[in-house]
């Protein structure tokens, strides 16, 4: 009889290599999204003492008093900083750390919801099929420290639940202010969770989803209380990044065309794993082993409830008009473990059929595809990965002017932000603008 081990060992060496492959452009190469660029500096800065946790600092001229988001990821980040020192590859390093701590938490649900790891290598094939997970994993963004709370703040819920206590209720609640903390309120979405879990568990009755969330809201309110209390200057921060942010950026500053936008965005970020999801499903409807689709284990409630819980982090987006597509970020593992559920049952059928022949030629055509990530990655090593052209402009530029210096640039290039970005991160330079 094959063991769960030897039964899987192909897909978790494909999961791997298409990992190694995807971001073997980025991992070990200079340059990032300048999102990622300017969220580095910043850490970088606080790492130094320039800057607070409460009171960030970007460039001379630039935010000096950083207010645009909260600022847990900074802080999280500077540690790594000072821990490791000003290296190019640190702020790499903690993207992809966040990247692999979401991936452990989308293993413990999915042991969790199922009952055992053997499989868990699927949610992960989904979640690694959408695009921006890969491409968000070596560009230091946000979203990644806050995915890692949400994740865990959902998983602490189905705990409680299993468990029948509420002190995994309330710490949920914590990890909840946490996520806001990474990136605001659209870390907040899994308050949520508790309705839909006791919606479609039929051993509870569905007022205790509402009362549940109730008392998570209550929770992140009281333990927000408590730190204004404890520390004083988290309140006028998170003041101002409402003001700014939220109010002024959110509702008035428009970066895209339509407030549909993260809605199109989200259908093709799941084009590849729903499009595998369906082609299963209908595999599984046409089999004359078994003519119930949507029977798999534990039960079909955990699609539902993954599958709207998903929605739920991505349509209230659709109240501003700044939007972005890595906005998706932390609902978009939900959405893998949406089509985990629904295609499990089909490949518990189709998995043990594989005979020990074929699990070898796969097992090697997997390994020949890690084999290709660590040659692509080793040829990539130490070359750019974008913005060579700049970043070579501000390591001449460093050599001219010296570090933590001001210079002028043509008032047209000043809202070139990722020049901003570059030039704090690798020279601690901030630019002024002239009107010459």
């Amino acid at each position: 009889m094959q063991t769960a081990r030897s039964n899987n060992t192909p897909f978790w060496l494909l999961l791997i290599g298409l990992f190694l492959i995807l971001v073997s452009k980025s991992l070990l190469t200079e340059g990032m999204f300048f999102d990622g660029v300017t969220y580095a500096s910043i850490s970088r800065n606080m790492a130094e003492g320039q800057g607070t946790f409460w009171n960030p600092h970007y460039t001379q001229t630039l935010y000096p008093e950083f207010r645009q988001h909260p600022p847990l990821a900074l802080g999280m980040e500077a540690l790594a900083f000072k821990a490791f020192g000003d290296h190019w590859w640190v702020e790499k390093a903690y993207s992809v750390l966040m990247f692999l701590l979401s991936g452990l938490f989308i293993a413990l649900i999915w042991k969790r919801t199922t009952n055992n790891l053997r499989w868990v290598w699927l949610p992960l094939l989904f979640w690694l099929a959408m695009p921006l997970v890969s491409w968000s994993a070596t560009n230091n963004l946000l979203e990644n420290t806050m995915s890692v709370f949400v994740l865990l703040s959902v998983y602490l819920m189905i705990v409680g639940y299993q468990r029948h206590h509420k002190i995994w209720l309330f710490l949920s609640a914590v990890t909840l202010l946490l996520a806001f903390l990474s990136k605001g309120f659209t870390g907040l979405f899994p308050m949520v969770f508790p309705i839909l879990y006791c919606a479609f568990d039929q051993k509870r009755k569905w007022i205790q989803g509402p009362i549940d969330s109730l008392l998570l809201l209550v929770s992140v309110v009281v333990f927000a209380g408590i730190m204004f209390l404890v520390c004083p200057g988290s309140f006028a921060y998170l003041k101002d990044y409402i003001l700014l942010q939220v109010i002024g950026g959110g509702l008035y500053e428009a970066t895209a065309s339509s407030r549909f936008y993260i809605v199109f965005a989200l259908l093709q970020q799941l084009m590849i794993p729903y499009v595998i999801a369906m082609a299963l499903v209908i595999c599984k409807a046409r089999s004359k082993v078994n003519s119930k689709v949507f029977e798999f284990p534990p039960d079909k409630g955990w699609f539902y409830s993954f599958l709207i819980l998903g929605l739920l982090g991505v349509l209230p987006i659709m109240v501003s008009v700044k939007q972005r597509d890595f906005y998706l970020l932390a609902a978009l593992p939900f959405f893998a473990l949406a089509c985990g559920h629904i295609t499990l049952s089909m490949l518990t059928l189709w998995l043990p059929k594989i005979t020990p022949k074929v699990r070898g030629w796969m097992t090697l055509g997997a390994g020949c595809v890690v084999l290709l990530g660590v040659v692509l990655n080793v040829v990539h090593l130490g070359k750019y990965g974008r913005d060579e052209a700049l970043i070579e402009e501000v390591k001449q530029k460093i050599v001219e002017v010296g570090d933590n210096s001001i210079i002028e640039i043509p008032q047209e290039e000043y809202t070139q932000w990722a020049k901003h970005a570059y030039y704090m991160r690798y020279g601690k330079i901030s630019l002024s603008p002239t009107e010459n």
